[in-house]
């Protein structure tokens, strides 16, 4: 097949916003805080810009700041090391021929200032996350950037450092390498419209729990802050995606959207938030979008055990359902191609459809018009005919109930959804940071060691932090207290929240899956121990109870 990128054009920012690419979540927080600074916007390209270096940054710091950074003149060698180690994110880290600064870690609104753009590129997933935002709780956006700007005078846009606000040292080292009229930007000329997401459920959800973790502004480090922003912004990007596979492969199997996708239902703040939402993960059956696979996580070590199994089947039975969401947004990409075309010019009476909701009726009521489109595009790709292709290629082709513009879909995702998977699987990896203490997933070496939800302690500790939390009063006037909260609780929280499984509720669960149920509970106790949220008193039901690390009231 002759094919061209506009065969197989992917991204669109309608249905999602980042581009199907491994991200670094360090560099996704980066590229976010510049949006934040300047509602939406990146900023111009400076004339001149030079590439960001360690020694570059390390001068500024003895020589602009040596007076109010007592000590760092004399020992420049030592400030240099810490950082390199402590402060920046090096790409190609460890090998010198290679080493490249990619941006300050994101422990301030100002970091991006110093970053290299090729470097730090985080292929959209910054807009991706601003538009969530955006959609959920415009207001949160002016907060997270009072929070990551701390220090900072308003009055000079948040540019110049106000000299009396305390901060950490690794937080003031990063505002003193920044502070420097010549590193100072300006938003580009125009206003970006960032489209708003396909689930605006989700979008309340994450605004819902960033929140919750700003009340504990005054009681945690901001740099385990950060790390708390950074670990709901992968966990939400994640399951975002897993719910877009489901939303868009239903919207486009039934040829319109949903109409609760319409007008989202969606109330977080509820103890069953997701109980009226087709797509989530929360709800096994619907009558439209069909069964709707639940998260099940393993909270063991051996991943040989019966649990790990079952999270492994589970996991991949979330990744598979990527294989139709690839071509379900061909076929809307393709739909969008059509109505910018003079055929649909020549045919239609309207103006071209904008959102994809508006363009699934095509799909429904298909023309005449539409159906010679994509018969020429059949035609394009396989210019010597479908007898000189392969055999499946024949095979697709001389499929007599299809029409033409579900045979064209089927040959592009005959040839592009192996590239799709694997992009698209690297992104899951990356946001649900596998292998690492903060994420949702592990997979070990060898065949055997296939994928399987697995939450790390940063992970759990994250989800606690937000669970024993309760929002008091409504609107602006609202604040969140702690309180314990049952283990029982806690997983049925969790569940009904977010869809995440530790003892499903299966009708024909056999005597040893039960047993690795059991065994589950008991690991999940075992790591809220050692991590300090639960003390086991006794075998009493009231005193299975998670306790607050902090104690946040009403005053």
């Amino acid at each position: 097949m002759n094919l061209t990128r506009k065969d197989y054009e992917f991204h669109n920012p309608i249905i999602c916003q980042a581009f199907p690419k491994h991200m670094d979540l360090d560099r996704v927080l980066i590229n976010l805080y510049m949006l934040l600074k300047y509602e939406g916007r990146r900023t111009a390209m400076r004339a001149g810009r030079r590439e960001v270096r360690v020694p570059d940054i390390v001068s500024q710091l003895t020589e602009l700041h040596g007076e109010k950074l007592k000590g760092f003149r004399d020992y420049p060698e030592i400030v240099e090391n810490w950082v390199h180690s402590d402060l920046l994110d090096i790409v190609y880290r460890g090998l010198p021929d290679k080493e490249k600064v990619a941006a300050p870690l994101p422990l301030h609104l100002n970091a991006y200032k110093l970053r290299n753009p090729k470097q730090s590129n985080d292929y959209r997933g910054s807009e991706h996350i601003y538009s969530l935002i955006k959609a959920g709780d415009p207001d949160l956006l002016h907060r997270l950037k009072e929070f990551l700007g701390q220090g900072m005078d308003r009055s000079a846009g948040y540019d110049k450092y106000d000299e009396e606000t305390h901060l950490d040292l690794d937080t003031l080292a990063i505002v003193r390498m920044v502070d420097n009229p010549a590193l100072n930007e300006k938003p580009g000329g125009d206003s970006q419209n960032i489209d708003p997401p396909l689930c605006i459920g989700h979008a309340k959800l994450l605004c819902n729990d960033l929140r919750r973790l700003l009340a504990y502004e005054k009681y945690v480090p901001r740099s385990v802050m950060i790390g708390y922003i950074r670990t709901a912004i992968g966990f939400h990007m994640g399951l975002h995606l897993l719910r877009l596979f489901q939303q868009v492969a239903g919207w486009v199997k039934d040829k319109e959207a949903h109409s609760a996708c319409l007008n989202c239902p969606v109330q977080v703040n509820d103890p069953r938030p997701f109980l009226k939402c087709p797509y989530a993960f929360q709800n096994l059956e619907d009558s439209r979008s069909g069964k709707v696979s639940e998260i099940i996580v393993d909270m063991g070590e051996n991943h040989s055990t019966r649990m790990a199994q079952i999270a492994m089947d589970n996991c991949a039975t979330a990744y598979d359902s990527m294989y139709e969401y690839i071509q379900s947004v061909f076929t809307i990409n393709q739909l969008f191609q059509y109505t910018q075309s003079h055929a649909y010019s020549r045919a239609a009476n309207t103006p071209a459809p904008k959102s994809v909701s508006e363009i699934l009726k095509l799909l429904k009521q298909p023309s005449q018009a539409m159906d010679a489109y994509f018969t020429n595009r059949i035609d394009a790709i396989l210019p010597e005919g479908p007898d000189a292709e392969r055999a499946e290629v024949k095979a697709i082709y001389e499929i007599k109930d299809l029409r033409p513009i579900e045979t064209f879909v089927e040959l592009i995702s005959l040839e592009r959804t192996y590239n799709y998977r694997r992009e698209l699987t690297r992104q899951l990896d990356a946001v649900f940071m596998k292998n690492t203490d903060s994420g949702l997933m592990r997979q070990g070496k060898g065949a055997k060691n296939r994928r399987r939800w697995y939450m790390g302690s940063r992970m759990l500790e994250f989800l606690v932090q937000i669970a024993v939390l309760e929002q008091v009063g409504q609107g602006p006037a609202s604040r969140f207290i702690s309180k314990p909260i049952l283990i029982d609780d806690f997983i049925s929280w969790m569940k009904e929240r977010y869809g995440l499984v530790v003892m499903p509720e299966w009708t024909h669960a056999s005597i040893e899956d039960n047993q690795a149920f059991n065994e589950n509970l008991k690991n999940l106790k075992r790591r809220l121990r050692e991590i300090g949220f639960y003390t086991d008193l006794s075998d009493a039901y009231n005193t299975q109870t998670i306790r607050p690390r902090y104690q946040i009231d009403k005053s």
